[in-house]
């Protein structure tokens, strides 16, 4: 058992030391109630894992799986606190028993792809309906058993008995076990369905644990208030015997208890999509932060005043105030001090917000109907953030909103002084600091400096008169609000925004590089595609004629004039200026947004003015190229990213394989594996061996400034064929063999390791 839970148990009994071996009840709540968490946060990554191939690489997913898991664990509370008083424990514990065996008949989990259709317009309620349907009941009755069985041991005879709140601790420990234990055991070295399997066995003895738990509550309760060390009653005595200080159960207190919970539920989602929109939408990076939520409820219900001290809610301010200005300022480099820098302050920010539930938590009688708050303020964020932002707004500002409501949740920092003025201060400082903000940015826009380098200077000095709000919640807060809204006025650093919109796969926002002039596409902080206004019929970025796909498409319309050619992934639609007249391109998007950017004659051209045969085909790339005759097309080209990722189901085996099936004989397979920080050589190399295919990389870094000016990039490809006689008119001394060189992971649709692959040192 962790110490600090032990010595938060001694502490909270009066120095009963519950944890010897002559205590082997609590034991067997404890091993069960941690069992039960790390279940819980076992599937949460596995089951959107298994949704992935099927719903594409957005960590829209994940959030959208997150949503699920929020509302069916506010239903498992429900249950949980109104089921008791209806059934009365004895036949509540038969019920609940009887609802965990019941569940055995949805595993071994598995999801329904037929869910999966092009046809089903909305991703979020199809992977609603899905999750529903595959892993439903037995996630509704992992989640009630949690409450449920830190109730019932309140009701026994045990001195634990009389403060069990360091249960929570435990639960919330054993669900952060729970996720290292998928992130380092489960996804590394098993396949799903083997995961599955495991998971199964553990469900097994969950119920086997959970049988023995109704039983000893069960014989052990009865009259146990009338007992010394028994339940203190709900009385204000009661209450401050056992260390909690007496107070009502108001509205007001039920609403602190709701917004608690509801900022570090939005602030969970809100930078797991900020990081997994540049990284890596994959279980290693969903299960970080949530990780450190976990955590945050471990301290704060073991340690309650850990987590409100002074010097954390000092420290808290500065890491919120800095990870809101990278937000604000668009800022992602460099990544081994963007990416801590924001978990540490979502961490520090939900353990203050955690610490002050910890702290007002009530006595024992109302210890459902107070998880039941959390449970609905983290539903409420889940829903916020996974619905209703999307709806809203334009940009994932639902982020630097959750920030600002943290700002105002801080505890006021103790000994700060308090002046009369001090509220009408309150009020007129954010004022003048927004009125300070927005004044810098209209001087530096005449500046003969970088945009980015004049945002960052507009932004520095405001910057540090808002951390001089720190002591006083309210201002603070608008200080925050104050610089979230003259960001909202500031100019993209990178040109202006001729156009904006978000949709389930993400935010896509079209820049006008005016000097140039260009027009670029971005989706997250990641270019997507770009064209020269002066040359509109030339490609640029990734696909400028010199480079990889530009040579190979060019030899193409040259010896194959009639060839058709499938490109998944459509961005501005550049791929078909390298296309002859003659020849048919079909592009493959999952995002219908994505069509409607490269067909709006304002922003881009190529599918109006390109010489081929052009058709779009929306969906997913896999599921829309199943339907494809087999042999039909000669070239495949793989250009599909979510922001700067390919998404890890299309580079699987079974997605090769498929690819394979498309293509004639001797067709030719085109790979765009450009990434900041992952390197796929040795995972297409293992691909090669296994499927017994040619391979070449082409690494296409150096640039001329002749280059540089027309808007070319750098960019890295890989070709795949069946033979290499197949590829002897298309690589040159330019492209490097890659089988056999390089010797990496075979990954599947079963099977992805992210951790061998990224590059730690960027």
């Amino acid at each position: 058992m962790p110490d600090y839970i032990r010595a938060s148990a001694k502490s909270e009994l009066d120095g009963s030391d519950i944890f010897q071996p002559r205590r082997p009840m609590l034991a067997i709540f404890l091993i069960t109630v941690s069992l039960n968490a790390a279940l819980l946060f076992i599937i949460e990554p596995m089951i959107a894992r298994m949704i992935l191939p099927f719903a594409g690489g957005s960590p829209e997913v994940w959030n959208t799986s997150v949503l699920f898991f929020q509302l069916t664990l506010l239903l498992g509370y429900l249950y949980a606190h109104f089921a008791g008083a209806w059934l009365g424990k004895g036949r509540h514990g038969l019920v609940h028993l009887l609802l965990l065996v019941a569940g055995i008949l949805f595993l071994p989990v598995a999801i329904p792809a037929d869910w999966f259709t092009p046809q089903r317009a909305n991703p979020t309620i199809t992977i609603l309906i899905a999750l529903f349907c595959s892993i439903g009941l037995p996630f509704f009755v992992l989640s009630a058993s949690a409450p449920l069985l830190q109730e019932w041991f309140s009701k026994t005879n045990e001195p634990g008995a009389r403060d069990p709140y360091f249960i929570y601790a435990a639960s919330n420990f054993g669900s952060m076990l729970g996720l290292l234990a998928y992130l380092l055991f489960f996804e590394r070295w098993l396949p799903l369905t083997q995961q599955a399997s495991f998971w199964l066995f553990g469900y097994l003895a969950l119920v086997c644990g959970t049988a023995g738990c109704i039983l000893l509550s069960v014989r052990l309760s009865g009259q146990t208030e009338n007992r010394p060390g028994g339940v203190a009653v709900n009385t204000r005595e009661g209450s401050t015997a056992i260390g909690i200080p007496f107070r009502e159960i108001t509205l007001a207190r039920r609403l602190r208890w709701l917004c608690w919970s509801f900022v570090p539920s939005s602030l969970l989602l809100g930078v797991t999509t900020h990081i997994t929109t540049d990284i890596a939408s994959a279980p290693l990076f969903w299960v970080l932060p949530l990780a450190l939520y976990l955590l945050a409820y471990v301290v704060a219900f073991a340690h309650g005043r850990w987590a409100t001290h002074a010097f954390l809610v000092r420290r808290q301010a500065f890491l919120l105030l800095a990870a809101a200005l990278t937000v604000l300022l668009q800022a992602t480099t460099p990544v081994m001090i963007i990416l801590p820098l924001h978990l540490l302050a979502f961490f520090a920010t939900a353990l203050l917000c955690d610490g002050q539930l910890a702290q007002d938590r009530p006595e024992p009688a109302h210890l459902t109907e107070f998880y039941l708050w959390i449970a609905f303020g983290g539903m409420l964020g889940g829903l916020f953030n996974t619905i209703l932002a999307p709806m809203l707004f334009r940009s994932v500002l639902e982020y630097p909103l959750a920030m600002t409501a943290a700002a105002f949740l801080r505890p006021y920092v103790p000994g700060a002084n308090r002046r009369r003025w001090d509220r009408s201060l309150d009020l007129l400082l954010p004022i003048g600091l927004l009125v300070t903000a927005v004044s810098l940015m209209r001087l530096t826009e005449g500046a003969a400096l970088p945009q980015l380098n004049a945002r960052l200077f507009s932004f520095a000095i405001p910057g540090m008169i808002c951390l001089s709000f720190a002591y006083r919640p309210l201002r603070f807060g608008l200080g925050l609000s104050a610089l979230l809204l003259a960001s909202l006025i500031a100019h993209h650093p990178l040109g202006k925004t001729l156009y904006q919109a978000r949709s389930f796969f993400g935010v896509y926002r079209v820049i006008d590089q005016g000097d140039t002039p260009r027009h670029v596409l971005f989706h997250g902080t990641t270019a997507h595609g770009a064209q020269n206004l002066n040359s509109r019929l030339e490609p640029i970025s990734y696909y400028h004629r010199t480079g990889p796909a530009g040579q190979l498409l060019r030899v193409a319309a040259q010896i194959q004039p009639r060839a058709n050619i499938a490109i998944v992934g459509l961005g501005t639609g550049a791929l078909a200026c390298h296309g002859a007249p003659t020849q048919k391109f079909t592009f493959f998007e999952i995002d219908p947004l994505v069509e409607r950017i490269a067909r709006d004659d304002r922003l881009f051209t190529y599918l109006r003015d390109c010489p081929p045969e052009v058709s779009v085909v929306i969906g997913d790339a896999r599921l829309s190229l199943a339907k494809v005759p087999d042999s039909y097309y000669d070239f495949l080209i793989l250009d599909a990213f979510s922001s700067d990722v390919i998404p890890t189901h299309l580079v699987t085996l079974e997605a090769i394989k498929l690819y394979l099936a498309k293509t004639t004989p001797d067709g030719i397979i085109l790979i765009h594996i450009s990434n900041r920080y992952m390197d796929l050589v040795p995972i297409f190399d293992r691909l090669a061996q296994t499927l017994n295919l040619a391979a070449y990389l082409r690494n296409d870094f150096e640039i001329t400034p002749e280059e540089e000016n027309e808007g070319k990039v750098t960019s890295r490809w890989i070709v795949l064929s069946r033979s290499r006689e197949s590829l002897g008119k298309f690589v040159d001394h330019n492209w490097i063999t890659v089988r056999g060189q390089f010797n990496g992971d075979l990954w599947t649709d079963d099977f992805t390791d992210i951790l061998r692959v990224i590059r730690w040192h960027e």
